[in-house]
This record gives C-alpha cells, sequence and structure tokens, in this order.
C-alpha cells in the first residue's frame, strides 16, 4: 500500500508530505470517474503483484491496438 511505499523511499518529494486523507480523496475521484465511465478508464489494484499487473496492463492495451 501507499504508506508501505514511501516509508521504502530514502527521500520524500511534496506530494509524499501530504496527509493521507488528500489521497483518499483523490483516489475517490478518480474510481468514480472510471465506474462512469468504463468505456474510458480501467482500475487496476496496485497492491496486487507488480508482473501481475504488468500482464494486465499489456493485455488491456493489445486490446486496444486490435480495435484500432
Amino acid at each position: 500500500n501507499m504508506i508501505k511505499r514511501l516509508k521504502l523511499r530514502k527521500s520524500l518529494n511534496r506530494y509524499d508530505k501530504f496527509k493521507y486523507n488528500f489521497y483518499e480523496k483523490v483516489q475517490k475521484g478518480y474510481l468514480k470517474l472510471a465506474r462512469n465511465n468504463m468505456n474510458k478508464y480501467k482500475i487496476i489494484n496496485s497492491d496486487l503483484e507488480i508482473n501481475h499487473n504488468k500482464k494486465k496492463i499489456i493485455q488491456l492495451i493489445d486490446k486496444l491496438l486490435w480495435i484500432i
């Protein structure tokens, strides 16, 4: 999760210093957009293993390329 990732960083940037509730509001906003526009947005669970997400993203992009 985000808190774990922040603890692993050597230095923080200005966005890393925002309070957690700010990021919760941003995430809720993006999820609302994604749910209301499912043909434009895809939701990727960042808590899953990175190689799983990489395969999922490549599959989604590949699918889009075949549509074009």
